[in-house]
């Protein structure tokens, strides 16, 4: 206990408060000066690191990572089947016949490696990891057999779009998102993420093939310096190899625009904390063994499902990370935009239409939607709420992208002339968006209500009401 500046005497507990205080006031103001950005400061680069620390932690809290990872486990349980068999049977196209032991094994290396219980050593581990791969075997079976059939293989293919899309729903929430890709972008995505797997998968297999191989170059002149490189560069190259391909996933499956060094920076880091995720699976086999014997023959299924939840658990936060860094340059604090009212989202779309009025009127081409999140420094899941209305309402108009890239970054431009739109027809239409047809009957019950709608909300004593949006820009 000692005196502060006023003579009064402080209590640890009071130093406590003014800390929290100070803490609360950092956060929630202080990291979010626009004097801090871009700088190069030791200050600036940790408040940086704050922001995007920050922008994970409201965004797992508004997305509800723990309910999205769960889907997704449901999801992965009911497409495993049809993607394996997806995959032994695509794959028969570039192995030669005889070889689906390697493909079975990659499969079962893949799906231990999301789900590490079922690879536990130890009393019970052998039984889990024979049950996946007679699992994987029985689908391998059903897919080279030929019985499948062309329904089979319709419905075989249907579901497995119906698990990547649910995938790419979750990720297009992380990044506020409303819209999908369409059927044919998504094939084309899709189907370029599976070849991108198995290129991964062979190498892989390749630097497995690499291990085994320092055994014959320890006989080889300097063969013991030349099996030491092998060694050391495999985890290597493993590494680059799987943080590549989760960057090429962050980046590619949300249908927005995601920059190449967020992309990496989340998957690095879900790369390492899978590892980590492997290393300390020790951990919990004894529950893995309790769970086998209490469950039986469907305990792998229960396994499996904890494993895959923990799996997308962290790829969900490398998606929420990648969000972060890449948003945390130009946005403000969300907590700010926590229950938005209508009046910020009015004020907010009048802002879209005013940026993309003033594109419009200086001769440029029309405005992008990565532009408008970095000028108004809005959360993207609200931007992109704004930017639909205004294009239901008809005072934006989508245009169509040429490519992937310009779908992801869409371009608006105004759908009606600048000296058509008032500021009292703005604000009339973004009220009055929706169903009003209960108006009528509200307004029978009291003059007053009428009298309200009629003074009030018609804006008729409002002289800035009539002026255009041309004469504001």
């Amino acid at each position: 206990m000692h005196n502060n500046k006023s003579g009064k005497k402080t209590t640890p507990l009071d130093e406590l408060k003014v800390y929290a205080d100070r803490t609360r006031d950092l956060m929630g103001r202080d990291i979010w000066e626009l004097e801090h950005l871009g700088r190069k400061t030791v200050r600036a680069r940790l408040y940086h690191l704050l922001r995007i620390l920050t922008l994970t932690w409201q965004g797992l809290r508004r997305n509800k990572i723990p309910v999205q990872a769960a889907a997704l486990t449901f999801y992965s349980l009911i497409g495993i089947g049809p993607l394996i068999a997806l995959g032994i049977m695509i794959s028969g196209f570039a192995l030669e016949k005889g070889n689906n032991e390697i493909v079975i094994e990659g499969i079962y290396n893949a799906i231990a490696f999301a789900a590490p219980q079922i690879a536990l050593e130890g009393e019970g581990g052998d039984t889990l990891s024979d049950q996946m791969i007679e699992i994987i075997n029985q689908f391998s079976a059903a897919a080279s057999s030929g019985t499948v059939g062309a329904v089979g293989l319709i419905m075989l293919f249907f579901i497995g779009i119906q698990v990547l899309s649910s995938i790419e729903g979750s990720f297009n929430s992380l990044w506020g998102v409303d819209k999908g890709r369409k059927i044919g972008e998504r094939i084309v995505t899709y189907w370029t993420f599976i070849s991108l797997g198995a290129v991964v998968g062979t190498l892989s297999l390749t630097l497995i093939a690499a291990n085994a191989f320092v055994q014959i170059a320890s006989d080889l002149p300097f063969g013991t310096t030349l099996a030491s490189l092998i060694q050391f560069f495999s985890p290597v190259i493993t590494f680059v190899l799987i943080s590549t391909l989760l960057a090429f996933f962050f980046r590619f499956i949300p249908n927005t625009r995601v920059e190449w060094r967020p992309a990496f920076c989340g998957a690095v880091l879900v790369v390492i904390l899978l590892h980590l995720y492997n290393m300390l699976s020790f951990l919990y086999v004894n529950r893995v063994v309790q769970t086998n014997s209490l469950y039986g023959s469907v305990g792998i299924i229960v396994i499996l499902m904890l494993g895959l939840f923990i799996f997308w658990l962290l790829i969900l936060l490398g998606g929420q990370v990648t969000y972060a860094v890449q948003n945390a340059d130009f946005l403000t604090n969300e907590n700010a935009w926590q229950k938005t009212s209508e009046r910020a989202r009015e004020v907010i779309s009048l802002g879209i239409l005013l940026l993309a009025t003033r594109r419009f009127q200086s001769g440029h081409p029309p405005i992008h939607s990565s532009e408008l999140l970095e000028k108004l420094r809005v959360p993207s899941h609200i931007l992109n709420t704004s930017i639909a209305r205004l294009c239901k309402i008809g005072y934006l108009v989508p245009i169509e992208g040429k490519n992937s890239e310009e779908e992801r970054n869409r371009a608006y431009q105004l759908g009606k002339p600048a000296e058509s739109i008032t500021l009292g027809d703005f604000k009339q239409s973004i009220e009055a968006y929706g169903n009003n047809e209960g108006l009528d009957i509200v307004t029978a019950v009291d003059p007053a209500i009428r009298a309200y709608l009629d003074e009030v909300l018609s804006l008729k004593d409002c002289p800035s009401a009539s002026r255009k949006l041309s004469e504001l820009v």
